[in-house]
């Protein structure tokens, strides 16, 4: 059977055609060339849960394209960008009637941010530059809410019965992410990849571990310094002692984070649920709300109004700092209080 036989009826892919050009040769689709462009860009072997979350944000660009009878991303421009901040800002609270007659559902400000963050991403992810960014604050004239305003759900009780549970069903690292989410505020995969090893060396040395391994976006901030006491040196005791012989964090040689998050964690979240505890993320707030009120020596926002704004600006520097991010603003998303802590 010849090849032309072979290949009859089935369509080539342009990925693997290095004369195909359009959409930068990731494929003959934008929804297409987009999922490939991410995959690219993350790498297939890491940022599982980012690159899902971005394609399935990416369908309403990529819709949108559609609509637009735009074909090819290498023609899209600033202009094309903004238009689409303009789309977005007018689903607001609000359907968006196309004139073939199809309806867009409302969208709230938080997912419309994320909308055109995601659209950042996908251009330089094709383009390889931030010529096409744009601001979503900016184009959409409003804020973010992320201010908290619930009582955080994270009690240390709590969190160790749910990792008695899981040690009882065989899941001993996924009770150690659970430790260290709630005594290092780390979060998920910077517990899994954490170098255990570095933190005890650092410990010993100068009182204070770095999290440096696993952090969002691939950042390493040298100031994101904890200093240990004994909750957290018992979390981290233990996350040593039920790693992998041989490895220096929570994963196996054969192991990925993937499989890791699969086999492991995933059994995990109901036990943390049945424990009153919500998520995993649910535990770093807990670490945050515990910083900010060591400072303050008293309640955070969440349970009584802010009295003294300058040590609140402090703690929140320092709940931003120990979180690993770079503004104080993001406090809020975890201690709660004014809207305005800029």
């Amino acid at each position: 059977m010849s090849n032309k036989q072979v290949g009859k009826g089935r369509r080539s892919s342009p990925k693997m055609n290095p004369k195909c050009q359009k959409n930068y040769g990731k494929g003959d689709s934008v929804g297409y060339a987009a999922n490939v462009a991410l995959d690219d860009f993350y790498t297939r072997a890491s940022h599982f849960s980012t690159r899902a979350t971005h394609k399935q944000r990416v369908k309403t660009f990529a819709k949108y394209c559609k609509q637009q009878k735009m074909r090819d991303v290498r023609n899209i421009d600033k202009p094309f960008v903004l238009q689409f901040g303009i789309y977005v800002k007018g689903r607001l609270e609000r359907e968006h009637k196309w004139p073939d007659g199809s309806v867009d559902k409302p969208v709230s400000i938080a997912y419309a941010h994320n909308l055109i963050s995601t659209v950042n991403i996908l251009m330089r992810a094709f383009r390889g530059d931030d010529q096409l960014k744009i601001s979503g604050q900016e184009v959409l004239g409003v804020c973010r809410k992320g201010l908290r305003t619930r009582e955080v759900q994270a009690d240390v009780v709590d969190m160790q019965h749910a990792a008695n549970l899981a040690i009882a069903a065989g899941f001993e690292r996924g009770a150690a992410v659970m430790m260290l989410a709630r005594a290092w505020g780390m979060r998920v995969r910077e517990a899994i990849l954490q170098d255990l090893d570095r933190m005890q060396r650092e410990i010993l040395a100068t009182g204070e571990a770095a999290i440096l391994e696993g952090c969002k976006g691939g950042r390493k901030c040298k100031n994101r310094t904890i200093k240990i006491n004994e909750f957290r040196q018992a979390a981290l005791g233990y996350a040593i002692e039920v790693r992998p012989q041989g490895s220096k964090n929570l994963l196996s040689e054969t192991d990925t984070v993937k499989r890791f998050l699969l086999r492991e964690l995933n059994p995990c979240r109901p036990l943390l649920k049945d424990s009153g505890v919500p998520t995993f993320h649910e535990l770093r707030a807990g670490f945050a709300q515990d910083i900010y009120e060591e400072i303050l020596q008293g309640p955070s926002p969440l349970k009584q109004p802010i009295r003294d704004k300058i040590m609140d600006r402090i703690a929140r520097d320092e709940v931003a700092r120990q979180l690993g991010h770079g503004r104080r603003a993001v406090a809020g998303a975890y201690v709660g209080g004014v809207r305005n802590a800029a």
